[in-house]
């Protein structure tokens, strides 16, 4: 493929072919997410008039404008990121490297971005919910939630999975997975979600681990309309299914496995992501408002109970003073 990629053509660069030599170097959703990103960069290039790969910093910035009208700032980043990168493809590439020599694009401010994050996960108790719904429901609804919530996966990494890549190391029930970028990793699945797995699968022993009623590979799709469903059966909130990995690290947190353990299930290779899906529900936790609230309902109750102290003391004087003086008239009769 890459030797039908014409990147010169009479001396002019030819944008659609690097960029699509450049994403031959991504695979799998990478490549899918570069693709869309790439596409916004050159559509508004030739929407402008202008040569992708002859930019300046000021036409970067208008870029970066218009990224930010239309999507989020971590959107907006890794837009940035995915033209950066292009750029950088270029620059290292023979034919390329005499005509682009700089990268306007990495001179570009990003956008701030909270490393919070907002969503909170479920409960145990919501997970349990889903669970249990989820095996009322169906075996392949049960399966789909056992593998993405006990295991933290991404939805297409449980998509993509195959039987084939099932197995056992050392006593563990294993699957070997493609995370991000392509890299292999192999994750543990627990005995109750191998069980599920297992009576899901009833005896199948190749192709897609997950299919549809009709035999095809299931899609992303189809996962979040499933998610989506049990959730409803289950009476607990709508979720994303992202949520599900989510809820996997944070309860994985909360009952306390080392941060090092979570980043190494969920296959992070920054342990600050990690830490992202604990602030949220640490943050409501623990928050210092609770702490505020809890000192100043403590001094309104000592105060009542000084103010208490202070009445049955008065109530005692008064008693004795009228004791002293009801004595005083005695003695004066």
């Amino acid at each position: 493929m890459s030797a039908q990629l014409v990147l010169m053509s009479d001396g002019q660069i030819q944008p659609i072919a690097v960029a699509g030599a450049f994403l031959l170097t991504k695979s799998g959703r990478t490549r899918e997410e570069y693709k869309r990103d790439l596409r916004h960069y050159l559509t508004w290039c030739a929407e402008h008039g202008l040569d992708p790969f002859n930019q300046k910093r000021l036409q970067m910035d208008a870029f970066k404008e218009w990224l930010v009208e239309n999507y989020g700032n971590g959107s907006v980043n890794r837009h940035l990121s995915v033209v950066s990168g292009l750029f950088k493809y270029a620059m290292a590439e023979p034919e390329l490297e005499d005509i682009v020599f700089r990268n306007p694009a990495a001179l570009v401010k990003r956008q701030p971005v909270s490393n919070i994050s907002q969503a909170t996960g479920l409960t145990f108790e919501e997970s349990e919910q889903l669970l249990r719904g989820a095996e009322a429901y169906s075996l392949r609804c049960a399966a789909v939630a056992h593998m993405l919530l006990l295991t933290g996966m991404r939805v297409s990494e449980l998509v993509n999975a195959n039987i084939e890549d099932l197995g056992e190391e050392r006593g563990h029930k294993i699957l070997r997975i493609t995370r991000k970028g392509g890299r292999r990793q192999t994750i543990v699945i627990p005995p109750s979600a191998w069980a599920a797995l297992e009576a899901y699968l009833a005896g199948r022993t190749s192709g897609a681990l997950i299919i549809t009623s009709t035999g095809r590979r299931i899609t992303r799709q189809g996962i979040w309309d499933m998610v989506k469903r049990l959730c409803r059966r289950a009476g607990i909130r709508v979720i994303r299914t992202h949520d599900l990995r989510h809820t996997c690290a944070t309860l994985a947190l909360e009952s306390g496995k080392p941060l090092e353990a979570v980043q190494d299930l969920l296959g992070h290779a920054d342990p600050r992501t990690t830490r992202r899906y604990d602030r949220a529900r640490n943050n409501l936790d623990h928050s210092p408002s609770y702490a505020l609230d809890e000192q100043l309902r403590a001094i309104a109750a000592r105060r009542q109970a000084q103010a208490a102290l202070d009445e049955a003391v008065e109530v005692l004087v008064d008693e004795a003073l009228r004791e002293v003086l009801s004595t005083a008239e005695l003695v004066a009769v």
